[in-house]
This record gives C-alpha cells, structure tokens and sequence, in this order.
C-alpha cells in the first residue's frame, strides 16, 4: 500500500514497548547429606572392542559440598544406570536422603495421563540404600543447577582432547573429577573432599545387584540372541530356552537354575562371542583347523609325499579339498614306505594325479629305479668318422 515500514520494523519496535518483568530464581541452600544430583551427558566418539563407540559421562553432584563423581558408560540403560549410582555413593561414602534426577529414562517411566511413575528398579534401589527417589520437572535445568554445572565442566575440560581407547578416556575423567574435589573453592576456600565427610550421616549397606532377566531360545547354530548380540551356550540345549542375567559387564546363562554359560558383555550390534567347548565334540575344530591339521598329517608320510602334495595344490585341473581328501584316504590303506616311494616316482615325473598315483601303488612301480634323464642331449656323429668308418668297411669287404 505504499507504507515504507515492515513486520520486521514493527515487531522490533514493540518488543521495546513491551514490559516483561525479570525472570527470578530462588537461591537454594542445601543441608548436609539431603541432596545428591545425578545425570548424563554425551562424550566423544572412542574405540573400544575394534570399533568406534559412542560414550556417556555419569555425573553425580553433592550440592552441599559440591563433591563430584564421574564415570564413562557405554549406555544409558537401566543396569548401567543403577550401577552408576551406587558407586558414586560408594566413592563419596555418602547415601543422601534423596537422589534428584530429571526425565532419564533409566529412572522415570514416560508421562501417562499427567503422572509419571518411576522404574521398578531404580525404586528397589533407593529403597535398599533407604533414600528417596526424586524426579524433578522435565526441561528445567534450573532444579538440578549443581550437576548441570558438573556435566559441562567436564566438557569443558575434555574439549579438543582426543582418545585412542577408552580405557584412556575413563582415565581422563577420573583425573578430571579429582583434581576438581581436591581444589578449594573460590568462595568459602574449603575443599569438596573435605566437605563431604559433613554428608557421611547414613551407614553404607551391601551393594544392590544390578542386573536385567529375560529369556532365550537357543537356536540351532548354539547360540543365543541377546540385545542384538550372539553368545554361545551348551549344544545340549538348543531349542530350550535359557534364562539370561544381563548386567553392565557379563552376560549369564542359567537352565533350571544352574548356570550353563558366561561371557562378557559385548559393545555394538551384530557380534558373536563363541566358546567351541559349548560345540560337539566333532564340531569343536574349525574348518580352518581341520585344514591345517590334515595338511600337517599328509607332510608328515616323508619328502616324496610332500613333494606331491605341494605338485597337487598348485594344479588348476581338479579341486584341491578334493584331492587331499583322497589322498588321506590311501594313507589309511597303504602303508608310509610305500606311498611315500610312490609320490616321489609321480613327482619326479611331474604326472600330479590321483589316478596315476593309483596305478603306481596297484602296479608296485614304486619298487622299480627311477629313469634317470640325461642333463644333455648326445651330439651327432660327424661326417668325418662316419667317412673313416666306411673305408674301413670297403677295406676289408671291398668296395662296389
């Protein structure tokens, strides 16, 4: 319409105009030994087990003392979670009257009809270690400000820092999070290490196992398929299934009770982790194995039988796992002098075939002396002595 003005104009001009009051926070002050604060947040890329992982920091804050504890995990689920915290409290020899989280997943269940209900786990937890479990609003940092503060420190602290595993890493961490308790602070000059024995108000029980169930069919192939991984148990169970116990660092197999298999917990998706004393006894050897073990077993009959041997692998004319095949069966029937004899004649020959080293054998050729091949071809007569040889023949029966 001709108006020189804009939206961008306007709305720049009324957000000046607008009175918005301040936002204002309450300043929280927390007494010894109430309050601990745990979260995650995510780490680098490292490499662990072969191949490139992503990685979580845990970060548990006492507010009153402002002791903190880290550790590098490679998930977030549940057993990982619980296993955290009870370290944490393990490390600072503190259990607080309650453990603030936000919306973790490991800890609180999804909203349902405007309530949110915690994880049966995480309840058994708190209620071993007699504490409370306390879930703060979703999407507001500022009800749990001291470990907020904990996590970006220590990205702060790793930023532009690179890790070849993650033993290293978990190091690192470590490292960070000691020299930060054992740092005064730069307003009451007091160290966290020092403060946190004020938070020691409650006596430390045994640890809570930490741990996931589920069941399992074994297939065919003695395996079990757990979380996207593949671990082996006894052929004797293939088709039942098996109750599986997960925790942070193994995973159990129990049949009727009694345990049938353990292996360490496996990191990605897609792997396999295999015990061949879990196999048959006629299964136990990979193929590979077996292929090496026959080879040894046929070089073994002596020199003419290696000679033909290594003759037979370079042939193109016929399949090689074949060809030892048959060959390890004439070592059962033939006794070791004689095949041996029998693969130096066909090596000698360069004749590399089953068939003719069957001839030898039903023929006894073997027991004859090898035709020896003379190095150089003998030269011609010359025209000379063949000249003198006919005139001694003229000499003594005339000539025509």
């Amino acid at each position: 319409m001709g108006n020189p003005s804009s939206y961008e104009l306007v709305k720049k001009r009324v957000a000046q105009l607008r009175k918005r009051d301040p936002r204002v926070f309450e300043r929280l002050d927390h007494a010894p030994g109430a309050e601990m604060q745990a979260d995650f947040g995510e780490l680098c890329r490292v490499r662990h087990q072969g191949q490139l992982v992503r990685t979580w920091a845990y970060v548990a804050v006492w507010p009153h003392s402002r002791f903190r504890y880290g550790e590098v995990v490679l998930d977030q689920s549940v057993p990982t979670f619980l296993a955290a915290v009870q370290n944490g409290m393990f490390e600072a020899e503190s259990v607080p009257e309650r453990i603030t989280v936000d919306n973790l997943a490991a800890a609180v269940l999804r909203e349902h009809f405007h309530e949110r209900g915690y994880q049966r786990e995480f309840t058994a937890l708190c209620a071993h270690f007699d504490t409370l479990p306390n879930a703060v609003r979703p999407r507001t940092p500022t009800d749990k400000g001291a470990v907020e503060n904990g996590v970006g420190v220590l990205k702060r602290a790793l930023r532009g820092r690179t890790f070849d595993s993650l033993e290293d890493l978990r190091l690192a961490v470590k490292t960070i999070f000691d020299e930060l308790n054992a740092r005064p602070s730069a307003l009451d000059h007091r160290r966290p290490i020092d403060l946190i024995i004020a938070e020691r108000q409650k006596p430390l029980p045994e640890r809570f196992t930490v741990a996931s169930w589920s069941e399992h069919r074994v297939r065919t192939d003695c395996h079990i398929q757990v979380r996207a991984n593949f671990y082996s148990v006894p052929h004797t169970l293939v088709g039942k299934r098996v109750v599986v116990r997960i925790d942070t660092n193994s995973v159990t197999a129990y049949d009727d009770f009694a345990l049938v298999a353990k292996h360490e917990r496996l990191v990605g998706r897609g792997r396999t982790l295999t015990d061949r004393a879990h196999y048959p006894e006629h299964k136990r050897k990979g193929s590979h194995q077996i292929h090496r073990e026959r080879v040894e077993q046929i070089r073994s009959v002596g020199a003419g039988t290696a000679a033909f041997f290594a003759g037979l692998c370079r042939s193109r004319e016929s399949v090689h796992s074949d060809s030892y095949r048959a060959l390890l069966r004439l070592m059962e029937t033939t006794r070791p002098e004689d095949l041996d004899r029998a693969c130096a004649r066909a090596a000698h020959f360069e004749n590399y075939s089953l068939e003719a080293l069957r001839r030898i054998l039903s023929a006894r050729l073997f027991e004859r002396p090898l035709d020896t091949i003379p190095s150089d071809t003998p030269s011609a007569p010359c025209r000379a002595e063949a000249a003198e040889r006919l005139a001694e023949y003229r000499r003594l029966f005339g000539g025509w």
